[in-house]
């Protein structure tokens, strides 16, 4: 049985915006809550509300006239109990690691103390889960990242990054779905596109995926790439 959430604290903003805030940190159990809250406030609301954007731990709510927050924390413990679990998909993703496609190695090396294999290792060592979707469409954030791997991004962003390169920073690793500017430590690569325009769904990613990494050969990196895998 999951553990019932308290209501968030809330907070009006303007006439017409309200924002509900759980814990101010980065972890799976403040996404879970924000995701559920979420949905909640879209059922509950869905005749007063405008839209719902949720960020790592807080919910704003914009709302066409002023709601009354009392009711709305009899309903959130009630609908708690009613809630599916295990809709998210597991993917998962090869890396390839060789120097060629890790940038940033040598930094990451030098500010963790850990060797090449260490950093492999930790980096797959447990399963990562999609919190948000940005800074460019379809860029995953992954959390959370082991505390050993916590490397500050580049001072000096570079101006062209390739897509499906894998990076951490901060506490987070995310992947590059297109080439772009960016200031995450490069430790990879992904054979895999994470944008197809022609798809059906453009972006591999969704939000509250699982995702775990495993690492391929620079030549298991071509084949794959090659046959489109």
């Amino acid at each position: 049985m999951q553990p019932i959430i308290d209501f968030p604290h809330s907070m009006w903003i303007s006439q017409h915006t309200v924002r509900f805030a759980f814990n101010d940190e980065i972890s799976h159990t403040n996404f879970c809550a924000v995701q559920a809250f979420s949905q909640f406030l879209k059922k509950q609301l869905r005749h007063h509300l405008v839209e719902s954007v949720a960020s790592y731990h807080t919910v704003t709510a914009y709302v066409k006239q002023k709601i009354d927050i009392v009711p709305l924390r009899t309903q959130w413990l009630e609908m708690q109990a009613s809630t599916n679990e295990g809709t998210n998909r597991l993917l998962k993703i090869p890396v390839c690691y060789d120097e060629e496609f890790a940038l940033d190695i040598q930094r990451v090396m030098d500010f963790t103390g850990l060797s090449f294999e260490d950093i492999k290792t930790v980096h797959m060592s447990k399963s990562y889960y999609v919190y948000l979707i940005g800074f460019l469409p379809g860029f995953p954030y992954l959390g959370e990242l082991d505390s050993k791997l916590f490397v500050p991004r580049l001072k000096k962003p570079r101006v062209a990054v390739s897509a499906s390169s894998v990076g951490v920073g901060g506490g987070q690793t995310g992947i590059y779905p297109v080439d772009s500017p960016g200031g995450w430590n490069i430790i990879g690569k992904t054979p895999l596109d994470l944008f197809d325009v022609n798809g059906k769904e453009p972006f591999l990613f969704a939000l509250g995926d699982e995702v775990q990494f495993y690492e391929v050969t620079k030549q298991q990196f071509w084949e794959m790439k090659s046959k489109g895998v």
